[in-house]
């Protein structure tokens, strides 16, 4: 992918378009969560029972974006978005009038295919921006993509208290609709072969050499608690808050802490991430450098929101405030890391497998934190593992930095 000379200002509307979408895609996840009293009372069903859809979406959600990387290759970025967006939107206007359990399985697991598009969307804006602002970019596209959690949830409270829950279906499924076809019309592909530093070429690695290199699953397990804690917020939280006996426009505005934390966390980490890369004779430890700030914060804002006395409103947005920011930080400058290590012929896979297998925080951390603890009552234990989840990301990325550095030397 060639680098496009004097045109930033098109590399950075590339990057804010590619994360409008992804924040609508992503905002389906509260606004299903928001919805499922209302559905499991139409269906006569536990909640329990309707929250596992989203689960079982995870399960596509990480199995597309380990695919991503060779779909891209095959099909290009305009066919892939078309078939992502298609399978995302559709099931929305179906789900509110489904009274099948089985049948509500099936649209979600659907739905996660509309991950494919992710890793394109990174690539492509790499092939955009230049260099110096990749860490900044990316940040600023998953901070906007994965805010849709906190917009989700704001969108879905004011839509549900207003006109019912099941318009909160129909209003997703236009707004991805009509923002989808502002992409389709104004975003351009470039081929050709993206430059990379001569000390971080490879050469092309399949599925099989990166299951068996340790820095691959160093890099899977240090980027698995942003997704872990980023998932677990996203589709618990408004369940934690009305577990606290918050009522919804209350946890309208408590999911407004987590598009702060998110966005935020997104900016200081990326523009962080490409100072310590700036600065730094490894521009790839510099930027895990960075990475491992973010675990460290997630272990500590974990021990805060279980110490601290939630009923009070003002501390409870704080906590979900500082979780988020944490659990955010990672978004803004792991995926500009890779660029670092993996050649261009390799990239779009080691970025579509890592961040895959990273991803699968986002399946697991809702089956954990919300259904096997949080619907019992026990959240304490829930928010917890994310805290010692994030302990191992720590350890994983001291070991990257220990391996880069013998590898360099």
């Amino acid at each position: 992918m060639e680098k496009v000379k004097g045109n930033r200002l098109y590399g950075w509307y590339i990057v804010f378009i590619n994360a409008l979408v992804g924040c609508v895609l992503s905002a389906g996840f509260p606004q299903f969560s928001m919805s499922v009293p209302y559905m499991a009372e139409k269906m006569g069903v536990t909640q329990e029972a309707l929250l596992a859809g989203d689960t079982i979406k995870t399960i596509s959600v990480v199995l597309s974006m380990m695919l991503s990387g060779v779909a891209y290759k095959k099909f290009g970025a305009k066919k892939v978005f078309a078939f992502s967006m298609t399978v995302a939107i559709i099931p929305l206007f179906i789900l509110p009038h489904v009274d099948s359990i089985m049948i509500q399985y099936i649209l979600k697991f659907i739905q996660g295919f509309a991950s494919l598009v992710f890793p394109v969307f990174l690539l492509i804006i790499m092939d955009w921006v230049s260099e110096s602002e990749t860490g900044l970019a990316t940040a600023v596209f998953n901070g906007i993509f994965y805010g849709g959690g906190g917009i989700g949830g704001t969108f879905a409270g004011f839509v549900i208290t207003k006109w019912g829950w099941v318009s909160s279906f129909y209003a997703l499924g236009i707004l991805q609709a009509v923002i989808s076809v502002v992409w389709i019309i104004t975003v351009k592909e470039k081929s050709g072969k993206k430059e990379v530093a001569e000390d971080t070429k490879g050469e092309t690695i399949s599925y099989g050499k990166l299951l068996k290199m340790p820095l691959v699953w160093f890099f899977v397990f240090g980027f698995l608690s942003t997704t872990w804690l980023v998932q677990a917020i996203s589709v618990d939280m408004t369940l934690f808050g009305s577990y606290l006996n918050y009522g919804e426009m209350e946890i309208g505005k408590i999911m407004t802490a987590v598009t702060i934390g998110i966005i935020s966390a997104c900016v200081v980490s990326g523009k962080a991430s490409d100072f310590a890369a700036a600065r730094n004779k490894s521009k790839a430890i510099g930027r895990v450098s960075v990475l491992m700030i973010g675990c460290i914060l997630i272990v500590v804002s974990t021990i805060l929101l279980l110490t601290l006395p939630l009923e009070n409103f003002s501390v409870f947005y704080f906590c979900v405030l500082l979780l988020s920011f944490s659990g955010s930080w990672g978004l803004g400058c792991f995926y500009s890391i890779l660029p670092e290590v993996f050649s261009d012929d390799t990239l779009p896979v080691a970025t579509g497998f890592i961040g895959g297998c990273g991803d699968a925080g986002m399946t697991f951390a809702p089956i954990v934190v919300g259904i096997i603890f949080g619907v019992k009552g026990l959240w304490n234990i829930g928010w917890g593992i994310c805290g010692a989840v994030g302990f191992v990301s720590v350890i994983c990325c001291i070991l990257i930095i220990n391996k880069l550095k013998k590898e360099n030397a």
